[in-house]
């Protein structure tokens, strides 16, 4: 019987979750839309489960004998993409809401949702995508359900890459704000290998805020490009102000872009440095900027 329900499994960070599922040998079923390009997640051998977090009724017959829900699902990346389809406050916050009460139906044993570090009063008033994980938070902690909360730092992927401004290809960087907060930077694949450890292991921990094993600022990052590289990389400054005024223009209009800049401005005021230790403490030794970066360079 596969009793571990995979929510997400279709995103980035979801289908590493998945990948290291199959690699362990775990079943799971995925939770698919129905138009979802869902081929890899068939392929690693996943039970797939047509249904919308949207659709109480397919998150019903979605975790029947399921024991244990992984959660990773968001629009934010979608919506980026260009998808209309989809909202934060839909998928991120509702979507949520209803997973929540479904597991608590099914007498689900273990949620284990992948939320964000920092969650301060300043990130989730200038981030809806903040401010709807913040809503989930609360809503789990009023369940009975028992929660893992993974606390991810900032991604490599996406914070110290092409996809927020550090673009090598173009020799160029854009620095948020003053750009000298510092960030312990995580990598997906760790963050991964946390939740499912977090998913399978006898006695997980209720919290795991988990950071890469340096800690660097916006300027600091790019200096290490320019480094490996070995090029000058241009620099654009986006003033806080004008990330202030991007927040307040766009949270209406496009709030994933809005959120994206409210995350950008909260770090470069807050930093946002949560330790490795709690990775090493399940047996992950996290990549460090300097092994990502590189392997990029390659």
């Amino acid at each position: 019987m596969t009793e571990l329900l995979l929510c997400g499994g279709t995103g980035d960070l979801g289908g590493r979750i998945a990948r290291r599922l199959a690699a362990d040998g775990v079943p799971f079923r995925a939770l698919v839309r129905p138009k979802s390009h869902a081929a890899q997640l068939r392929e690693l051998g996943a039970e797939l489960a047509l249904g919308d977090l949207l659709d109480p009724p397919s998150l019903d017959r979605a975790l029947a004998g399921v024991r244990t829900v992984v959660t990773t699902a968001s629009a934010v990346s979608r919506m980026i993409a260009g998808d209309r389809t989809v909202s934060i406050d839909g998928v991120d916050r509702q979507g949520q809401a209803n997973l929540i009460r479904a597991a608590e139906h099914a007498g689900v044993e273990r949620f284990v949702y992948v939320s964000a570090y920092g969650l301060t009063a300043r990130m989730t008033r200038y981030s809806p995508f903040a401010a709807a994980k913040k809503a989930t938070e609360e809503l789990l902690e009023a369940s009975h359900l028992r929660t893992v909360l993974v606390r991810p730092a900032a991604f490599l992927e996406v914070w110290m890459s092409a996809t927020t401004g550090i673009d090598p290809a173009k020799r160029r960087a854009v620095i948020f704000g003053t750009g000298r907060s510092p960030v312990t930077f995580v990598g997906e694949d760790d963050v991964a290998a946390a939740c499912v450890r977090a998913a399978t292991m006898p006695d997980p921990p209720a919290v795991l805020d988990v950071g890469g094993p340096s800690a660097l600022t916006r300027r600091q990052a790019v200096e290490l490009y320019e480094r490996v590289f070995g090029a000058r990389f241009r620099r654009i400054v986006v003033p806080r102000a004008a990330l202030h005024l991007g927040v307040r223009a766009l949270r209406r209009l496009k709030p994933e872009v809005a959120s994206v800049l409210g995350i950008a401005l909260t770090m470069d005021i807050e930093g946002c440095t949560p330790s490795p230790e709690p990775l090493r403490a399940l047996g992950i030794e996290p990549l460090s900027p300097a092994d990502f970066v590189a392997e990029l360079a390659r």
